[in-house]
C-alpha cells in the first residue's frame, strides 16, 4: 500500500508544480519523505534539489506536454539562482505558442556567471531590468526580449509565432519591440529581429496562420490580408477568413488541428461547412490547408495561384460581397 503524500509545498503552484528540496523542508517535508515520494513514484526528481508531483505530468496531448516542459524549466531555475527563463521557454512560461517545443529549456545569465547545467541551454547575456517579467515566483524574459531573443537566435518564424500571439492579447506593443530592437542595437543577429518585428501582426489567430504567411510571402505569393469582415451585397456578415486576396476574390483557410481537438463537438465542423458555403455563395474561391499541405509549399502555391486564375477571370459586376479590413 502506498503511503500518502503530504502535498507539495504552495509555492509550487506558482512554480509550474515544481518545488526546490529547500522550499519543502520549510513546509514541512523531510529528506526521507521527499526519498520515499521519489521511489514510491508520486514525485518525480527533475534535477537534483528540484521535484514536481509526478500526476502534474500526466497526459499527452499538447497542453500537457507544455506542462512537463514548464515544470522542467522551473526545476533548473529552481537551481540556477542567477537564471532568467528566455527564448522559447520564456514563452512557455508566458503561456504563447511556440512552433516546437524546445529540447532543453533555455535559461539565460549573466555574462560572467560560471559553470554550466545539465540538460539547460544556458545563454550569457546583459538583462536590463525592462527586459525582466516574473513568472509566478519565478523569473522570465519580457515578452519583447524574448521575440528579440528567438529572432537573433533562430530567425523569423520562431519570433513571429510568439509575437503575433503577444500583440493580439495585447500582452505587447509595437513600441515594447521597438525599443528592444535599439536596446539590442549592437548585438550579433540584430538585423533578424528587425526583420521578424516588421513581420508581427496581431491578426494571425495561430501558429499555422503565421508561418503560413510568412512561408507563403517569401515565395512570391502577394501578401493577404487578414481576418477581414465579409458581407455579401445585401449586408449579411458572412464570416473572417484567416486570409484575403482582394485583388482575386480569393479566401485561405488555415486548418489547425488545435481549434477542432480543443472544440470536437460537430457543430465545429458543422459551422466551418456553412461559412465556406457561404463564402462561395457570393463567388469567392476558397483554399483550405493544414499543417501537411504547408509542408508541401511548392504545391500549395500552385493551388493559390490557380485560384487567383479562376477569381481574376471574373466580370466586376460578378462581385457579390463587401470586405472590411481589420485593423492590425
Amino acid at each position: 500500500m502506498i503511503q500518502t503524500m503530504r502535498p507539495p509545498p504552495p509555492i509550487a503552484s506558482r512554480q509550474f508544480g515544481a518545488f526546490s528540496r529547500t522550499q519543502a523542508l520549510a513546509a514541512g517535508w523531510t529528506r526521507s519523505a521527499l526519498a520515499h515520494g521519489v521511489q514510491s513514484g508520486q514525485l518525480r526528481r527533475l534535477r537534483r534539489g528540484a521535484f514536481v508531483q509526478a500526476t502534474s505530468l500526466d497526459g499527452n496531448d499538447l497542453a500537457a506536454a507544455r506542462r512537463r516542459f514548464a515544470g522542467s524549466a522551473a526545476g533548473a531555475l529552481l537551481v540556477t539562482p542567477a537564471a532568467v527563463a528566455s527564448h522559447a521557454t520564456a514563452a512557455v512560461l508566458a503561456g504563447l505558442p511556440v512552433w516546437l517545443l524546445p529540447e532543453r529549456p533555455c535559461l539565460t545569465v549573466p555574462p560572467r556567471h560560471t559553470g554550466d547545467a545539465d540538460g539547460v541551454h544556458l545563454h550569457r547575456a546583459t538583462l536590463n531590468p525592462n527586459d525582466l517579467r516574473p513568472a509566478g515566483a519565478l523569473m522570465r524574459t519580457s515578452t519583447a526580449r524574448t521575440v528579440c531573443d528567438l529572432a537573433r537566435e533562430h530567425g523569423a518564424e520562431d519570433a513571429v509565432i510568439v509575437a503575433d500571439a503577444a500583440l493580439r492579447r495585447q500582452l505587447i506593443t509595437p513600441a515594447q519591440l521597438d525599443r528592444c530592437l535599439q536596446d539590442c542595437a549592437l548585438w550579433p543577429g540584430i538585423r533578424r529581429a528587425r526583420a521578424a518585428v516588421a513581420l508581427a501582426d496581431g491578426r494571425a489567430e495561430s501558429p499555422l496562420e503565421s508561418i503560413s504567411r510568412l512561408r507563403l510571402t517569401a515565395a512570391g505569393v502577394p501578401r493577404p490580408d487578414l481576418q477581414p469582415e465579409l458581407y455579401d451585397a445585401n449586408g449579411r456578415w458572412l464570416g473572417r477568413p484567416d486570409f484575403y486576396w482582394d485583388d482575386y476574390g480569393v479566401v485561405g483557410e488555415v486548418d489547425g488541428k488545435m481549434k477542432y481537438v480543443e472544440s470536437p463537438d460537430r457543430a465545429v465542423l458543422w459551422a466551418e461547412k456553412q461559412r465556406q458555403e457561404r463564402f462561395e455563395e457570393t463567388g469567392l474561391v476558397v483554399v483550405r490547408w493544414g499543417y501537411a499541405q504547408l509542408n508541401d509549399l511548392p504545391r500549395l502555391v500552385d493551388r493559390l495561384y490557380h485560384a487567383f486564375g479562376r477569381g481574376g477571370r471574373r466580370m466586376p459586376d460578378d462581385r457579390n460581397w463587401i470586405a472590411r479590413r481589420r485593423a492590425a
